[in-house]
């Protein structure tokens, strides 16, 4: 009878014991968990990133297409309408003019160019 005895008090102190192994086991296997968890979302994160980034790049190439291609349209508007080298180009409409076209000031009007004839001119002679 006294192991009987013997072993209840050694059990009685291992239980706490044992709890308290039990919950640290507990608590280990769910950091471990957590760890893993955790290291999965670790190897995801480069591809988050790289989603991310592609998703706000997509506007930014869209408009750089929309500008070249705007680009390329008024480069071509352009060697429609330059003049070739050593070509002259007059335009005359009448109607542009009400129409909204840029006008050019007048020109300032000279004064009368005064012909002089001989009998005009003084001589050397006569001063």
């Amino acid at each position: 009878m006294e192991e009987l005895i013997t072993e209840q008090p050694q059990e009685a102190s291992e239980l706490p014991l044992q709890l308290a192994l039990a919950t640290a086991e507990r608590k280990l296997a769910e950091a471990r968990l957590h760890i893993a968890e955790l290291e999965a979302l670790l190897e995801e994160i480069p591809e988050i990133f790289e989603r991310k980034f592609e998703q706000r790049l997509q506007p930014v190439l869209e408009r750089q297409e929309r500008l070249l291609d705007d680009n390329a349209e008024l480069r071509q508007q352009i060697q429609l309408l330059a003049p070739v080298p050593g070509e002259v180009r007059l335009r005359f409409n009448p109607d542009g003019a009400n129409q909204g076209s840029l006008a050019l000031p007048p020109l300032p009007s000279r004064p009368p160019i005064r012909r002089m004839g001989r009998a005009d001119r003084q001589s050397p002679r006569a001063a």
